[in-house]
């Protein structure tokens, strides 16, 4: 991979990420100062997770780069792959680096819970709590916070929801008006639907926009 290579002859960089790869980049935008380069982290996503505030450099993300950068990165990849990619160049994350790649393996992985789990993701995460990661702060964050909005969404997608195919799929429904009232956006729908699949007879869920003809925004099914 270049993406090392590219930061050292940069002088001026920007990463922009989604919130799947915030923490990533975060964690790419400490290593960048370490080495006292001008760097940018610009959020792309149309609103920024709040459960990630807890993130390093959390304050400095922006919603717009910088033309004058000289390398523009658009990250697209795990925590996981991120800090394989420092093992492999010798580069030993700090703490607010391990932070931020613990915390991206643990929403990449549901909290070590989905099935792409093995033991690689357990033994990374040994390693960053060694190199110092606050595990605590991420867990608390990532898996056991929550907004009124996000409540709102979900009592309104929970009453929403139809059943089909002898409870093997579930329906959930949403519109713009209901997002409005409840403060929440469409990237929210994505932690309800994850939560209904725990369902043990549902397979599939398929989320809808009721107020445009019952539009599919999203399917998932189950992994076995």
């Amino acid at each position: 991979m270049k993406l090392l290579q590219d930061i050292d002859k940069a002088k001026h960089i920007v990463i922009k990420a989604e919130n799947d790869f915030l923490a990533s980049a975060s964690a790419l935008y400490t290593y960048i100062l370490r080495l006292h380069k001008k760097v940018s982290l610009v959020c792309i996503s149309e609103n920024i997770d709040d459960k990630l505030s807890f993130l390093p450099w959390f304050d400095k993300i922006k919603s717009i780069g910088s033309l004058s950068a000289d390398l523009n990165i658009s990250l697209d990849i795990t925590s996981l792959q991120l800090y394989e990619l420092f093992k492999r160049n010798a580069i030993k994350p700090n703490q607010k680096m391990a932070t931020a790649l613990y915390a991206g393996v643990l929403k990449e992985t549901d909290g070590f819970l989905n099935h792409s789990v093995n033991g690689t993701q357990f033994a990374v995460a040994k390693e960053l709590i060694e190199f110092g990661a606050d595990n605590k702060i991420c867990t608390d964050s990532i898996l056991k916070s929550t907004t009124l909005s996000l409540l709102r969404l979900k009592a309104t997608m929970l009453k929403n929801m139809i059943l089909a195919d002898d409870a093997q799929v579930a329906i959930m429904k949403i519109s713009d008006d209901e997002l409005r009232a409840t403060g929440a956006t469409q990237e929210d729908c994505n932690e309800i639907l994850q939560e209904a699949m725990k369902l043990p007879y549902v397979n599939e869920i398929v989320l809808v926009k009721s107020d445009e003809q019952n539009k599919v925004l999203k399917k998932i099914k189950k992994e076995f």
